[in-house]
């Protein structure tokens, strides 16, 4: 099963300003990203993402008669904090979407998103080496746990656009094949802005996640797309 991790940064690495706006792709990335939709069978994204942007997660872009459907939506939400009132739940019932929880979840949330369509995946907490830290407070969702069930069903690629947390738990943990980064020629600044990678980081220069280079796009709108390849998977 392939993992690509995308996203779209300002060349200082921010993917959203200190007030949450994340409108960085221009209408020509934006393209490309559908594109990659297109080809996957899951978008993954934190609960983060969907509180603060409300996405939709679908092909909008690209679509010809022989789509037939969007790709699973997965939203990694340990205490099942979605807002009932959010594109992502008012659309469960359309496209396939699976909610990844932990025991933390309030039982009455889950059915009442359970009502609205929605599939709970509720995964305990793993072993100290494959627990992970989702877009939720800090609490634990196993993501190396939900993988191995979806390649078990047959899964073979999965698009992440999730935001800081979900993209460190991801390299922290060796899970992705690839990394795409749109870098648009915008400056935001900002300590508290959101960068590409949160979490804790890494201590030390040789404990870092060591990725190699394998294609440049540029484009006449002075984005540049990068794609890395992970060299320790």
């Amino acid at each position: 099963m392939k993992i690509i991790l995308n996203a779209a940064t300002s060349i200082d690495g921010k993917i959203a300003t200190i007030n949450g706006d994340t409108k960085i792709s221009s209408a020509l990335d934006l393209k490309r990203v559908h594109g990659l939709r297109r080809e996957s069978d899951v978008i993954l994204v934190g609960i983060s993402t969907v509180i603060n942007d409300d996405p939709l997660l679908t092909i909008r872009y690209g679509m010809n008669k022989h789509d037939t459907k969007n790709p699973i939506r997965i939203i990694i939400d340990s205490k099942a904090r979605i807002p009932l009132r959010s594109k992502i739940v008012k659309t469960a019932n359309q496209i396939e979407t699976r909610l990844v929880v932990t025991s933390k979840a309030p039982s009455k949330n889950l059915k009442k998103l359970e009502e609205r369509g929605l599939k709970i995946m509720m995964l305990d907490q793993g072993t100290e080496d494959r627990e992970v830290r989702g877009e939720d407070n800090g609490e634990k969702v196993d993501l190396k746990k939900l993988f191995d069930q979806l390649e078990k069903e047959g899964v073979s690629n999965v698009l992440v656009e999730g935001g800081g947390e979900i993209n460190w738990s991801i390299i922290k943990n060796n899970l992705f094949d690839e990394i795409i980064i749109t870098i648009s020629p915008l400056i935001i600044g900002g300590k508290k802005a959101i960068s590409l990678v949160g979490g804790e980081g890494y201590k030390t220069i040789n404990e870092s996640a060591k990725i190699k280079l394998s294609r440049i796009q540029k484009k006449s709108n002075g984005e540049i797309i990068l794609h890395y390849k992970n060299i320790k998977k």
